[in-house]
């Protein structure tokens, strides 16, 4: 999930829910944008210049830009595949709204998925509610569909880290964990409450996060506290006193240190234009 991209900004091209027909062939017309496809019933061949997949219900493909491609069906069952088009980008945002859009010119998912049962019989629902819901020139629709899609994407993270082999019992214990700091981030909250409130011991959190987050429980929180501090000092004027109560530090001398440590200058230097102009957007994902 650390994988996923930072301000992610989707155009969408072409949704489509294909039926295919008996002994159906094709190749990958729009090569030049993001392809999503869920096979939702069916059997088949995708062909790439180096590989050959066998295709079958609840299998997930995506076709990176650029990336050739060709499909056939079986003659009993014939496949229908839910396809989804999209343009990506990263947005660098800024303060006075003048932020810069990058092309993304892949996304770190593998080509072929195979969800679990529970993975895949969610992520078919997605898919079909998506294709249901997108009506073409609709600004409605469109922002529905973006809002559907934003949730797809996340959901794809989170069952291709599910599904490696690293990945043991406890990544869902830790996936719970990362979400509630990052619900409770405004609170007092030590590392020992959370291992209480999970049944397990401080050290086993702790081992939790470093095998998946490469990043201590503790580490992360004073990551996720710098990055809503900084949004409170660039697009409100409260005080560094309310801005530190806000944020879940102990006060504003512990705010001020634990800004600079990650950021390298003091909060009142992050509202000042040197500032503006020192700050750069990897500057927040900084590790620790």
């Amino acid at each position: 999930m650390e994988e996923i991209p930072q301000n992610l900004v989707m155009d969408i091209h072409w949704i489509h829910d294909k039926m295919t027909f008996p002994h159906w062939t094709d190749i990958r017309q729009n090569i030049q944008v993001h392809s999503l496809y869920w096979i939702q019933e069916g059997e088949g061949i995708f062909r790439t210049e180096t590989e050959e997949h066998p295709v079958s219900p609840d299998m997930l493909f995506y076709l990176r830009p650029g990336l050739s491609m060709h499909m056939s069906s079986s003659d009993r069952e014939p496949l229908r595949i839910t396809m989804i088009l999209l343009s990506l980008y990263t947005l660098s945002p800024s303060a006075d709204n003048q932020g810069r859009v990058q092309p993304i010119a892949e996304l770190p998912l593998p080509f072929l998925m195979r969800p679990g049962r529970e993975p895949g019989r969610a992520l078919g629902q997605m898919f079909r509610g998506i294709a249901g819901e997108w009506v073409p020139g609709s600004p409605g629709s469109g922002m529905k569909t973006k809002a559907l899609l934003y949730q797809l994407l996340y959901e794809i993270f989170l069952a291709k880290d599910s599904s490696r082999p690293d990945r043991g019992q406890g990544y869902e214990l830790f996936v719970r964990m990362k979400e509630e700091l990052e619900r409770r981030y405004s609170e007092p909250m030590q590392i020992h409450e959370l291992a209480v409130g999970y049944g397990i011991s401080p050290s086993y959190v702790r081992s939790l996060f470093q095998r998946y987050l490469h990043k201590s429980p503790k580490a992360y929180l004073s990551i996720l506290r710098y990055e809503h501090a900084k949004k409170l000092l660039l697009y409100t004027r409260l005080t560094l006193k309310e801005i530190a109560a806000a944020c879940g530090y102990s006060d504003e001398f512990h705010f001020s240190k634990a800004f600079k440590q990650l950021s390298g200058q003091p909060p009142s230097g992050m509202r000042s234009r040197e500032g503006m102009e020192q700050w750069r957007p990897g500057d927040l994902h900084r590790d620790s």
